[in-house]
């Protein structure tokens, strides 16, 4: 296409990536740079108001084929700069280094909010004329004649990929949407929006304004966007309006060569970057070993191509800057795409692409597998070729058909049959809840030249006898901590797999927790020998398998003599004190290893802990507590947390909610769906929980983490006496015939409940990783980022309140200002003093300025008493979060809390200055001063005074303030007064404050 220089002569439109542009500054269209501000006089610029906002939520699926620069309307000459580099990536730009991949479970939030445009009055001649005298030694192509300003925000959430999940956060952003965009004047989170909020896996923030981008959480930015538009002194750059200056050499690539060499170049960055975040994702740990070869070829092959491309890409940037200086014809450009060296390494990048995407497939295939009990094989490792039929595949991969199933498929099948796959499994995975003896195989066929016409089950489904096998008939035991229990007895071994049948080498985390007394370490005993021993008598043939000594008194019926029985080695146990009835027997959290003996490696680790309601009070249990959350804070997860309770108890320990809810704040609520409820000696109660069931409930019911399930399917019953009669029987201790036949009918339950226990927790629990102190933290950031803004117009609110409470009792008049509250204030005013607070965490510290405000002998006086109390506790929670923000999680340089006070005396002072002065808001704005001087002196004494176990004490405040009243019902700014989308033009000839 012939390219003329016509287009030169026009004005241009640029998003202001680098905001040092004024009106006046030189700017190199050539590599868009902007240059220095002439040294010339212009006219007093032209200001248009325009103060309008567009808000837009986009899905990622419908922008497959668009770059994010494209999305968010950054022009295409800027796009192919930003590309190459040629342009610093600074402000909303850097967005072209987003780090993910762009899917359907993509969201992209693009804020855009123009509030005024400055531009030169003068003919456009006279502008162009006048900078000649001062270009210089420059590269200027065009003078900036125009600047609008504003606010630009991009969020990027990458949501789950569960659809129900990502639906429900969905209807969250829509409301963000809404707000932002005028379509409503009414904004409000519910707790199962915060909820919802919580699920979303990464959220990058992009922003003309720097302080935006510092920030991690969606509903900080909301808040922010508020405070934006009451101070246009944060206004950065959005655009400029370009003129060409009169010897101006600037031609634009023309559209066509321009819009090809993007998407070649967009396509080589997208593969690239690609590639390097599949690496970085750690592939050698989710291949577990396998197609290692496969993997060191490509990243090898990925080495010798980065040097290659960037070669590549230096050269394109400076033929870009060439062909629009004049300097070289497009038709170069086609060369250089059409060398031959160009194409074979495009070729090279993207079957590069393509190798490493599915290999990142292949190793999240292999992964999920691992997690589904399914091992994986490659079948080429076990040769099998074109010349195989159905039968050699069978001999191949099938050891012994009792035991094995293999699923065979391969990737294209995968592809094209997603839902056959995912029945094939679901049906392998149900077969191994009745038969835990099954080897579950997933035979990868793909790249293999045998033809895999459809996937296929071996052996067939209508061979497979199905013989049903006792899950844990071969178990050993050791404990992880040095002391060992010798082996039950010899292993039948299978034949072993062959080295592409992965051993899973898993081992299953479960974790106890019960009162003192309730059984939890005879269960342990017990637990191995019901998996062990089929039948009591089976158990009685042997010596009973004893992990924990223990010693008990039993009294037999036909003469109540009382006998002493002792199991284990007492010498060589130190974690168990049996002196002191009342208190915990066992001393210290210990875990013991259970070695499954059905060749694929599986462990089974049960984590002994100290009881809750040790007679030496409360505070042996918060030493026992903290112990246990600091001990298993050694494993990255555990599969079941297991809750101990006796049946038909008339209450439950005091100690039992508070001993929830310090596991919770340290593990993350999301552990609830792990929760696992066991009821001993439940042989009197028929084997249910009895009156404990209805009492259990309400405790969980009022724990804020969520709904903790209190189902049949996690709720298990077991008589721990039928361990304690073979312990008995071992000491010769003599029982008679009926007694007998109810400890063996006891031994029969609890061991169909045992296969029971171990089913659901391995097949129907996920696993759940314990974050670490980092996740934690990051977490409890978000909670507390959320809460400022409603902490702060709460404290407003109260301290109004206070005031007016205050003149009112001295009969002082005055006149009511509109806009000194709205009405959702004074709602919550008529009914604040009838809402009922829990005690906090911590005793709060007074402040000497509310003095003033307290009412003697007065009907008002408890609630004026009530308000102050209730504005002391914000103010004191107020510098704990923000000395957790600051000091603990860093989160900004700035203190959030206390530029919100400074907003609020800002925004009273504006009240003050643009309308009537009224004696509440004076005093409003000398008591937000007073708050805000004892607040950053209370941060000062923090300074010095580092604090203990502050995480746990954040958790315990962000749980507080979230069933806080005041804080739980705040609806966000329903007068839009400041804040209000204007879409009035106003036009003045006087130049804004930038």
């Amino acid at each position: 296409m012939k390219r003329t220089q016509d287009l030169s002569l026009l004005p241009i439109k640029r998003t202001a990536i680098d905001c040092s542009g004024r009106l006046g500054s030189l700017y190199d269209a050539c590599e868009d740079q902007p240059l220095r501000k002439l040294d010339v006089n212009f006219q007093q610029p032209f200001i248009e108001f325009h103060a309008k906002a567009q808000c837009i939520l986009e899905s990622g699926d419908k922008n497959a084929q668009r770059n994010l620069l494209e999305l968010i309307h950054i022009d295409e000459q800027l796009r192919l700069s930003l590309l190459l580099g040629l342009t610093s990536k600074t402000g909303i730009a850097t967005l072209v280094d987003y780090p993910h991949t762009i899917n359907e479970y993509t969201r992209v939030l693009h804020y855009y909010y123009i509030h005024r445009e400055e531009r030169f009055p003068d003919e456009v001649q006279k502008i162009r004329d006048r900078p000649e005298t001062g270009l210089s030694k420059t590269n200027a192509t065009h003078i900036v004649t125009g600047v609008s300003w504003g606010v630009d925000i991009v969020v990027i959430l990458q949501l789950p990929p569960e659809y129900d999940v990502a639906k429900r956060i969905d209807s969250v952003l829509e409301k963000y949407r809404a707000y932002l965009n005028g379509d409503s004047n009414d904004f409000k989170l519910t707790r199962e929006d915060l909820d919802s909020n919580r699920h979303i896996i990464d959220t990058k923030i992009y922003s003309n304004i720097p302080a935006v981008t510092e920030m991690t959480a969606l509903h900080n930015v909301f808040h922010t966007i508020s405070r934006l538009k009451a101070d246009d002194t944060q206004y950065r750059q959005l655009s400029y309006i370009l003129y060409p200056i009169s010897n101006s050499n600037y031609i634009p690539l023309d559209r066509v060569h321009n819009a090809h060499f993007e998407q070649y170049v967009s396509e080589l960055i997208t593969s690239m970057k690609t590639i390097e975040t599949c690496f970085n994702e750690d592939m050698p740990r989710l291949l577990r070993g396998h197609l290692t070869e496969r993997f060191s070829h490509a990243y090898r092959q990925w080495l010798t191509l980065k040097d290659e491309y960037a070669n590549l890409m230096e050269r394109f940037s400076k033929l870009i800057v060439e062909l629009r200086c004049g300097l070289n014809q497009t038709s170069a450009l086609d060369r250089l795409l059409g060398q031959q060296a160009q194409i074979i390494l495009k070729n090279n990048i993207t079957n590069l692409y393509q190798n490493v995407t599915e290999l990142n497939r292949k190793a999240h295939l292999i992964t999920d597998l691992s997690h589904e009990s399914i091992q994986y094989c490659n079948v080429m490792e076990l040769k099998i070729d074109k010349n195989d039929n159905e039968d050699t595949l069978k001999r191949k991969l099938v050891i012994d058909e009792n035991i094995d199933r293999v699923l065979c498929s391969n990737d294209l099948l995968n592809k094209k049959n997603p839902v056959q796959l995912k029945k094939l499994r679901h049906y392998l995975i149900e077969e191994l809840e009745n038969n835990f003896k099954l080897k579950l195989i997933y035979a990868d066929f793909s790249g293999c030249t045998y033809e895999l016409r459809d996937m296929m089950l071996l052996p067939s489904i209508q061979n497979d006898t199905r013989k049903k096998y006792s899950k844990f008939r071969d178990l050993s035991i050791l404990a992880d901590n040095n002391t060992s229990i010798s082996s039950l007895r010899k292993t039948h071994k299978h034949a072993p797999l062959s080295a592409s049948k992965l051993s899973m080498n898993e081992t299953i985390n479960v974790l106890l927790l019960g009162e003192t007394g309730v059984g939890k370490s005879t269960f342990i005993n017990a637990l191995v020998n019901y998996l062990t021993f089929k039948t009591i008598d089976k158990a009685k043939s042997e010596k009973p398998i004893v992990a924990i000594p223990t010693t008990f008194t039993t009294t037999t019926r036909d003469n109540f003599q009382e006998h002493t029985v002792k199991c284990g080695d007492f010498t060589k146990s130190t974690n168990e004190n049996f002196r002191y009835p009342g208190q915990s027997i066992t001393q210290r959290c210990r875990s013991h290893i259970y070695n499954f003996h059905n060749n694929d490696g599986t462990k089974l680790r049960i984590i002994d802990t100290p009881g809750f309601g040790d007679t030496r009070g409360l505070p042996q249990d918060n030493r026992h507590m903290q112990r246990i959350l600091d001990y298993i804070k050694k494993f990255k997860y555990f599969n079941a947390i297991c809750i101990f309770l006796k049946p038909n108890e008339s209450k439950l320990n005091t100690y039992f909610r508070s001993c929830l809810t310090q596991l919770f704040n340290a593990v993350g609520p999301d552990a609830r769906q792990n929760i696992v409820f066991c009821y001993t000696n439940a042989r009197a109660t028929f084997y249910a929980p009895g009156s404990t069931g209805p009492l259990l409930k309400q405790v969980i019911s009022s724990l804020s983490v969520g709904d903790i399930p209190s189902k049949r399917k996690n709720t298990f019953c077991f008589d721990n006496e039928s361990f304690l009669y073979l312990a008995a029987l071992q000491n010769n201790v003599p029982f008679n015939d009926q007694e007998k036949r109810e400890y063996e009918a006891s031994w029969s339950n609890s061991v169909t409940e045992a296969n029971r226990f171990i089913r659901y927790i391995r097949r129907k629990l996920p696993v759940y990783y314990i974050p670490d102190e980092s996740e934690l933290i990051r977490s409890a950031e978000i909670e507390i980022v959320q809460m400022i803004h409603s902490m702060l117009e709460t404290m407003r609110s109260l301290l109004r309140k206070i005031i007016r409470c205050k003149m009112n009792l001295f009969k002082v008049s005055f006149e009511s200002d509109l806009n000194d509250v709205d009405s959702s204030e004074t709602k919550n005013n008529h009914h604040h003093h009838r809402l009922q607070y829990s005690p906090p965490p911590q005793q709060t510290i007074p402040i000497d300025f509310f003095e003033d405000y307290r009412i003697a002998n007065s009907p008002s006086s408890k609630m004026q008493d009530d308000t102050i109390d209730q504005l002391t506790l914000l103010c004191h929670v107020s510098v704990e979060f923000s000395y957790f923000l600051l000091r603990i999680a860093h989160y900004s340089q700035s203190d959030p809390f206390l530029n919100g006070f400074i907003r609020m005396i800002n925004e009273e002072n504006i009240i003050c200055e643009s309308r009537n002065r009224n004696y509440v808001n004076l005093q409003l704005v000398e008591g937000l001063k007073t708050l805000a001087n004892n607040y950053k002196q209370r941060i000062e004494a923090t300074k010095s005074s580092p604090k203990q176990n502050i995480l746990l004490i954040i958790s315990q405040w962000i749980k507080y303030m979230l069933d806080y009243p005041l804080i739980s019902e705040y609806t966000i700014d329903n007068i839009r007064e400041s804040l209000n989308i204007d879409n009035r033009i106003t036009s003045i000839s006087n130049p804004c404050r930038l």
